[in-house]
């Protein structure tokens, strides 16, 4: 009798422990399943399993079918997005209270535009993309801050040399020292709290907008939460630095994106981007006409072709079935409309 409690009891130990290393390993993780249901219902879940706070200007209404097993939330929210026509980055907001920061937030999820914020992170976030397809986590980007200076000029630096989105009010712009190096996790809420303020850590799901035209007359790249205050018309197609920021600090922020890559592939993807780069600096000055027909020679190259290909068949992967022959449909149409313009 007693050698048969103490094995039951052996059992009970190990059935405990597994239990408990599920748990654990699936700290985070998250599992959807959802047909045609509410986007706010579907990031509600992702939020509540994964622990971190999502804000959007989707139609909270809008349906959105998919189904993942224990995937990271950064793949999840990765997935929603292309399922919904939409885009997402990781932000940081900052503000000498919390309720600034909330009334921001909540502008930014009724479509609004916070024009009393900074915005910083010009020219997007994932320069560096892993083999897979899957989204990279910046959270645990290093940044080494250059040293002390006004906040907005450092929220500019961060933001440039890693690639993620941080916005502040624009009024608000003391003197800081150089906050300890560290991931981007914990480097920016020590900035905001050395200027005297909070922070929150955040990601932002923004629906695709074609709205270019401002009321100054000039034209700008949509905005997240906050403004950049500069023109985008000469920047889209005349070098690298005006098209993208700071050659340096561009370097730093692809730099620091490999290092999150998997070990064999980091090497590929330097050399990918050195040849990205030079392309963009080749283009300098050049009419119109020569820089397309330099584009096209660069892109139809078929180490070129092979990668953006094999970036396509990623993204194309997360998409229903119906997102894809919709999308079909608008190539061919396309194709056939400039075969007809074509004298």
């Amino acid at each position: 009798m007693k050698i048969r409690l103490i094995w039951l009891a052996a059992v009970l130990c190990i059935l405990a422990a597994w239990g408990l290393w599920q748990v654990y390993t699936g700290w985070g993780l998250v599992t959807l399943d959802y047909d045609k249901a509410p986007v706010s219902k579907v990031l509600r879940d992702i939020s509540r399993q994964s622990g971190i706070e999502i804000a959007s200007n989707l139609d909270p209404d809008t349906t959105v079918s998919i189904s993942i097993q224990r995937a990271s939330p950064i793949k999840a929210l990765d997935i929603l997005s292309v399922r919904t026509d939409s885009s997402w980055r990781l932000g940081y907001l900052g503000a000498l209270d919390r309720a600034s920061i909330d009334a921001a937030l909540n502008t930014f999820r009724s479509g609004g535009e916070t024009t009393d914020w900074t915005a910083h992170g010009r020219g997007g976030f994932n320069m560096v993309q892993p083999e897979s397809g899957a989204p990279l986590d910046l959270r645990r980007v290093q940044w080494k801050c250059s040293g002390e200076g006004e906040l907005s000029a450092l929220l500019e630096e961060a933001a440039e040399e890693t690639g993620i989105f941080i916005a502040a009010p624009a009024a608000w712009n003391p003197v800081v020292y150089a906050p300890k190096n560290g991931t981007i996790s914990q480097v920016i809420p020590r900035l905001f709290r050395q200027a005297g303020g909070v922070s929150l850590e955040i990601f932002l799901l923004r629906r695709q907008s074609n709205e270019w035209e401002r009321e100054d007359g000039n034209r700008r790249r949509p905005s997240w939460i906050g403004t950049t205050g500069s023109s985008n018309e000469a920047g889209r197609s005349r070098g690298w630095s005006n098209r993208m920021g700071d050659p340096s600090r561009i370097a730093e922020r692809v730099e620091a994106q490999i290092a999150l890559l998997p070990q064999e592939e980091q090497a590929q993807a330097q050399k990918d981007f050195q040849t990205m780069r030079q392309f963009w600096e080749g283009m300098g000055e050049l009419p119109e006409a020569e820089r397309r027909a330099k584009a096209q020679e660069f892109f139809n190259r078929p180490e070129v072709a092979e990668r953006m290909e094999s970036r396509r068949a990623a993204r194309w992967a997360k998409m229903t079935p119906a997102q894809r022959i919709a999308r079909s449909k608008s190539y061919w149409e396309r194709k056939v409309e400039k075969r007809q313009d074509d004298p």
